[in-house]
């Protein structure tokens, strides 16, 4: 049956066939989806907009601003993009050519006089046996040297959005953090020169000059200046960051590493950082206790980057301890869960007594409707906000018993706590607490949840900033609101 799905319907062939027909074209696609990830971006009220304009209608000119998107930075061996290089150019100079004719000449020679002209055919045999052996000498002694060293290049995968980007051109590197509201705040956009495109073949890079939009395309010179993902952009003013749209799933497989040869410690740790730079969801980490961990996504994403790692970017024997995989809770809608011990708790509710008879604590457990979630999720920025200024309150209250140089530092903190809530669309607490209770009416769940949810939130989580909520349910209301 394989063989003859094979020859009937060929899967290089179906795939290619089934891209072209279902998948948008890059103008499509950039017009339906880029509106909604440019409003989701950080700072998205300040970004420009003549670099929406030429995202949404994928402008190609190279007057347009360039905006294009590193999702991760690839580790290519030097032959390869040697040899890509070559393909490119193709023939022998006039010189090397001339060189080499100029070695056979006086190599001739010289078996010539030693074989004197009564043997001719005898050195006719020699020279062809000469010209065989002296051409793979060389191509054994080139392949030699290519195997004892090939080291690793880093190439950026990418994708460009608007403009065009060519060889030599100076781009921006904007950081993970930044934000279009505060373009120079540190660290600051680092401007970098472009050394090579490549037109990703499958395996093989073919060279470029020129990338116009619209184009998934390898990068070279970005090592250094992009470690996991980043925006490149042709200016640092309303310019926008798209590495802050996509939240990648956090590792969860941990594994510790040691080299089999102690001596090879160093070429273990080089391999980490390039391994943690070419993959997007690999982690490496050095424990306090001096231990060199990675973390990955799964045991087949482990296996395969172990597998890298030893071929490819440490190249020495490695040996690895046992995988430790975190074990993590989750909340399911109230009807799949057990039936309570307790009738009066409910689904979901547990009860603790303190060690001294003097308190009980109740504690239940609901899911969230996703609306209520989302809203959540999409303004971080102002839950940090809320934090920050909760606590800045609660900073210049206990000033005012306190001398003027503690006061003055408890401002500081304040501001710097501040600085880092901008992120995102930040709405005023009484906006956020009406959109929030609008949300919440419309989902329906006021019986289930509780009326007047809004009002006795306590905190969010986790961190802080997550899209879970503590609700004060007691009847005093003993704990500060938000």
């Amino acid at each position: 049956m394989t063989t003859l799905f094979s020859q009937w319907l060929p899967l290089s062939t179906a795939v290619l066939v089934s891209v072209i027909e279902y998948l948008p074209s890059p103008p499509a696609a950039q017009a339906a989806r880029l509106p909604d990830m440019i409003e989701s971006s950080p700072g998205s009220k300040f970004v420009s907009e003549d670099i929406k304009k030429a995202m949404v209608n994928f402008k190609t000119e190279p007057t347009e601003p360039v905006v294009a998107y590193v999702s991760k930075m690839a580790a290519i061996p030097e032959s390869e993009l040697s040899s890509s290089k070559k393909r490119g150019g193709g023939t022998m100079t006039a010189d090397e050519a001339r060189e080499i004719a100029r070695r056979k000449r006086e190599e001739i020679a010289k078996m010539q006089a030693e074989a004197g002209s009564s043997q001719e055919d005898e050195f006719s045999r020699m020279h062809s046996a000469f010209e065989s052996a002296s051409l793979i000498r060389e191509s054994e002694e080139t392949e030699d040297t290519e195997e004892k060293e090939d080291p690793e290049h880093l190439i950026g995968f990418a994708r460009l959005f608007s403009g065009t980007l060519s060889v030599g051109d100076e781009i921006y590197v904007l950081p993970p953090k930044f934000s279009p509201a505060t373009p120079h705040e540190s660290p600051e956009p680092r401007k970098v020169t472009v050394t090579d495109l490549y037109l990703l073949m499958g395996r093989s890079l073919e060279p470029l000059q020129s990338v116009p939009a619209g184009v998934v395309f390898g990068i070279g010179g970005l090592a250094g200046y992009v470690l996991k993902t980043g925006t490149l952009c042709s200016q640092v003013e309303g310019s926008i960051n798209l590495a802050g749209v996509s939240l990648n799933t956090p590792p969860i497989v941990r594994v510790a590493l040691e080299p089999a040869n102690p001596a090879d410690l160093s070429k273990m740790v080089t391999g980490l950082r390039l391994l943690e730079q070419s993959d997007p969801c690999a982690q490496y980490e050095v424990l306090p206790s001096g231990e060199h961990v990675i973390l990955t996504a799964g045991e087949l994403h482990l296996e395969r980057c172990v597998k890298d790692l030893i071929e490819r970017f440490a190249r020495c024997e490695i040996q690895t301890g046992e995988a430790i995989v975190p074990y993590r809770e989750t909340i399911v809608e109230a009807p799949e869960m057990a039936a309570p011990k307790d009738s009066e708790m409910g689904r979901g509710g547990v009860c603790m007594v303190s060690g001294s008879k003097q308190m009980t604590i109740r504690l239940r457990v609901l899911p969230l409707p996703e609306a209520v979630t989302d809203f959540l999720t999409k303004h971080v920025g102002t839950i940090k906000k809320l934090h920050s200024d909760k606590r800045s309150a609660a900073e210049e209250t206990s000033a005012k018993a306190a001398v003027e140089g503690d006061g003055q530092a408890a401002d500081g903190t304040s501001t710097d706590a501040a600085g880092e809530a901008r992120e995102g669309n930040i709405l005023s607490l009484k906006d956020f607490r009406s959109e929030l209770e609008k949300i919440y009416k419309e989902a329906g769940e006021s019986e289930r949840l509780g009326k007047d949810l809004v009002e006795k939130i306590i905190a969010f989580g986790p961190r802080r900033v997550g899209p879970n909520i503590l609700v004060d349910a007691t009847a005093v209301n003993t704990c500060d609101k938000l």
